[in-house]
């Protein structure tokens, strides 16, 4: 029996209009079709301007589908997200579609812990709980005890990441979206979310990524998408 997929893309399409420059239109995706498993790491790659980002950002939800359907599975049914009502989508974001941006947004005067554990929060964990796992995973991605309480806006641009992969990993989620998480570590804690990501796929999550350097991937990417070869990109004028 074939395994069932957990995503669905199906004839998406996507273009970007700039009003500002005479109306130009770049079409990004053109009935752009793919399946995607549960327990599988698909790595998007391509230059810059290939629709990488984009492509995770319409499957979180952040950007609106110009055509087509994105199917997830949520507790065994299908759900179109390119069709989906603003509380499906942050259902789907709460307990179904994890994100890992390349940027940490934070709430000012909120500390570094409670950023990473709100997801738990928002599945009605209990408190104590939820910190005593945030703090775990502060400490294995080497995040200083003595600073979990400050707001996550007054550290350094890699350790901002470091919260921002605790705060992606700190609930399980069937897919899981990861745009160059990698970027600003050092090798070692490049190799901690390494590690996190096989730890994930174990798990049975299916992850889809973006990563600055190709040596990431090698160990755990079971399916790698060249956006440059696989989508017919044109600029269109008015």
């Amino acid at each position: 029996m074939a395994p069932r997929w957990i995503l669905k893309l199906e004839n998406i399409e996507k273009d970007f209009v700039f009003h500002l420059q005479q109306g130009t239109r770049i079409v990004v995706f053109d009935r752009f079709s793919h399946l995607f498993f549960p327990g599988r790491a698909t790595i998007l790659t391509g230059p810059s301007g290939t629709g990488k980002s984009t492509l995770l950002r319409m499957i979180y939800g952040t950007y609106k589908t110009g055509g087509g359907h994105m199917w997830a599975r949520r507790r065994g049914r299908p759900v179109d997200i390119a069709a989906a009502e603003p509380a499906m989508i942050y259902t789907l974001r709460r307990d179904t579609i994890g994100y890992v941006s390349q940027f940490l947004r934070v709430v000012p005067r909120v500390s570094a812990l409670d950023t990473v554990i709100e997801p738990l929060l928002a599945r009605n964990m209990e408190l104590e709980s939820a910190r005593k796992k945030g703090r775990a995973l502060l400490e294995r991605l080497n995040i200083p005890s003595n600073m979990w309480h400050l707001s996550a806006t007054t550290f350094s641009g890699g350790e901002q990441q470091r919260i921002n992969l605790a705060r992606g990993f700190i609930a399980p989620f069937p897919i899981l979206l990861l745009d160059e998480p990698t970027a600003s570590l050092d090798l070692k804690n490049r190799r901690i979310v390494i590690d996190l990501i096989k730890e994930a796929l174990a798990d049975n999550t299916c992850v889809i990524g973006v990563f600055h350097d190709p040596k990431d991937h090698r160990d755990f990417a079971d399916h790698t998408i060249d956006l440059a070869h696989m989508l017919n990109q044109e600029v269109i004028q008015p």
